[in-house]
């Protein structure tokens, strides 16, 4: 059987965060920021794959100095890794963040656990 998932392809917000997979097996949510957004400080609550379609993601891991990827870039991120997804560089950044397996199958919350400072 196939099942099919649609997800929004252009927005004039500032800010697009939407959930378009939740099953047993995967959660995928697909997020637009504009320049200077981006997430809070959080650890991953599953293993992460982001997939960078449009602009230039900085990432910060756990303590180290920020990284930029373009488009065309997969990055893999353990379960519980410290993390900060922005866009620094570029007017949108687009990309989908792939939790596999779902959270609550390895003991994580629903949500990411932001990180207070």
């Amino acid at each position: 059987m196939i099942k099919t998932y649609e997800y929004t392809t252009d927005t004039d917000e500032k800010r697009l965060v939407e959930k378009i997979v939740s099953t047993d097996d995967v959660q995928i949510i697909h997020m637009i920021f504009k320049n200077g957004e981006g997430t809070p400080k959080h650890h991953t609550n599953s293993n992460v794959h982001l997939i960078v379609v449009d602009g230039e993601m900085t990432l910060t891991v756990e303590d180290e100095e920020p990284k930029t990827f373009k488009k065309g870039t997969i990055i893999y991120l353990p379960y519980k890794t410290k993390m900060i997804a922005e866009n620094k560089t570029c007017d949108r950044l687009e990309f989908f963040v792939i939790k596999a397996p779902h959270p609550s199958k390895i003991g994580g919350p629903e949500e990411p656990i932001k990180i207070k400072e």
